[in-house]
């Protein structure tokens, strides 16, 4: 194990959330909500739960994990909805030859050493470094949980077409922000109103539209234009993922990258649901972590969908008592 493994390994869950926090004061408007979303989609207590397993194979299956839910297996395509994708290449080639220099005794902290490498990167591409932020925090996080051997075994290509990575910052967050005409007296029309719903924004056809004060896993069954089991086994109809539309199953949550106060507002059902499932743990009315088939839009909205599910929340708590 290198120096910089060894450093990262000293940090819990709870100096990872310190450090995202401060973090986010820097960080651009564009990558605020996608670095939150990205962090509760890999959280570092799920992934120690599984590294400490003398089986993980069978935790996996008491956890009803499904989908790709290691970082080791998407070191380079997990973090796509990133804004600071776009200069992944170069945060990878940064991050790597920080780690490798890395000495024993360094007593830099973790969230310096993060603007430090984000910094350089910004110079190098000539680029505000509040665009790199999330994306360098990502890259150390990566291995943290993947290893240093694996994450400089990846290739470190963009995944994105150059027609999506031309977008300004201000392009993406124009889009997010526009709402669905309804056209000519809209005002009188309150049960017939339809939203956009965005998907995957490096997507142009990754949308669908829905009803007003329809919830979002509704709407996205009414997708068919593509073979979404082929796809995803979990997709048994549209995009979203969906069992149960009781919120019992944790199946379709989503991060909500734009449009948050555009859903309704978390009921007690969905909240307590979703600390059950261990996706999120607040008591605010409208968060960026949300179950599908209980958030309905008044909006159009943008959101990701995770290439996994589980249901772990009541595990971790229960290993953290008995500690």
């Amino acid at each position: 194990m290198t120096p910089f493994e060894s450093f990262l390994r000293q940090h819990d869950e709870e100096s990872w959330s310190a450090t995202l926090t401060t973090l986010l004061r820097s960080m651009h408007e564009v990558d605020r909500n996608a670095t939150q979303i990205w962090f509760s989609f890999y959280p570092l207590s799920l992934f120690q739960a599984l590294e400490q397993s003398d089986d993980p194979h069978t935790l996996e299956q008491r956890l009803l994990m499904q989908g790709t839910y290691y970082l080791k297996d998407q070191i380079d395509s997990s973090h796509t909805f990133l804004y600071g994708h776009r200069y992944w290449p170069e945060v990878k080639g940064a991050v790597q030859q920080h780690a490798r220099a890395f000495a024993d005794g360094d007593r830099t902290s973790l969230t310096d050493q993060i603007l430090a490498v984000a910094k350089q990167v910004a110079a190098q591409a000539k680029i505000d470094d509040a665009l790199v932020i999330g994306i360098t925090a990502v890259a150390f996080m990566t291995i943290r949980q993947a290893g240093l051997a694996a994450f400089e075994a990846a290739p470190g290509r963009m995944l994105i077409d150059k027609k999506h990575a031309r977008k300004s910052a201000a392009d993406v967050l124009r889009e997010r922000a526009v709402d669905d005409s309804q056209g000519f007296l809209s005002f009188l029309r309150t049960v017939d109103k339809k939203w956009t719903v965005n998907y995957d924004e490096n997507d142009d056809r990754a949308k669908y539209r829905l009803n007003h004060m329809q919830d979002l896993a509704w709407g996205a069954a009414d997708d068919r234009s593509r073979n979404w089991r082929e796809l995803d086994p979990r997709r048994i109809e549209g995009p979203i993922p969906v069992e149960c539309r009781s919120a019992s199953c944790g199946t379709c949550w989503v991060g909500v990258l734009g449009g948050a106060e555009k859903l309704s507002d978390v009921a007690a059902r969905e909240g307590k649901k979703i600390k059950e499932f261990g996706y999120l743990d607040t008591g605010e009315a409208k968060p960026l972590i949300r179950l599908a088939c209980q958030a309905q839009a008044h909006g159009a909205v943008s959101i990701v969908i995770p290439p996994w599910n589980g249901v772990f929340g009541k595990y971790l708590k229960k290993s953290v008592n008995n500690q």
